[in-house]
């Protein structure tokens, strides 16, 4: 059996020193990763009756991040303020499975919006939505 629990990891780029990534431990849950090509519509009149396609450009996901909210927490300042900024900015996700090399996702992306889920009987948790702009590369 191939499957493991936990050790997946959604990271920052530290602005200053570009390369260099912040884990952000607060998260739980990671959901949206991926893209998507659509399909272009080639038929013709010659196509005998039946629809013809080609791969379009691909498309990245819209990506949700719930994190646990921590009012102490730099790393969600950022995050929140990333949704502020007119810019892309460069995360990855990181998959460790143990003994292998860890497969790392990384990608550019738009951040765009972060929503406050407080609660009475329960954690208080932040949603974050980051659209991935351009591709994503995966490295092991």
């Amino acid at each position: 059996m191939s499957a493991f629990i936990g050790k997946i990891f959604f990271e920052r780029e530290i602005g200053a020193s570009p390369g260099e990534y912040n884990r952000i431990c607060e998260v739980f849950s990671i959901s949206g990763l991926g893209k998507t090509k659509s399909l272009v519509d080639v038929t013709t009149f010659c196509s005998n009756g039946v629809r013809e396609y080609i791969p379009g450009l691909a498309d990245g996901q819209e990506m949700t991040v719930e994190l646990n909210y921590d009012t102490e927490s730099s790393d969600i300042d950022l995050l929140i303020a990333d949704v502020g900024q007119d810019a892309n900015v460069d995360y990855r996700v990181v998959v460790e499975s143990g003994g292998s090399p860890a497969k790392i996702f990384s990608f550019a992306g738009v951040p765009l919006s972060w929503v406050l889920n407080p609660s009475v009987d329960n954690r208080n948790t932040i949603t974050v939505t980051i659209k991935i702009s351009g591709d994503i590369t995966i490295t092991s």
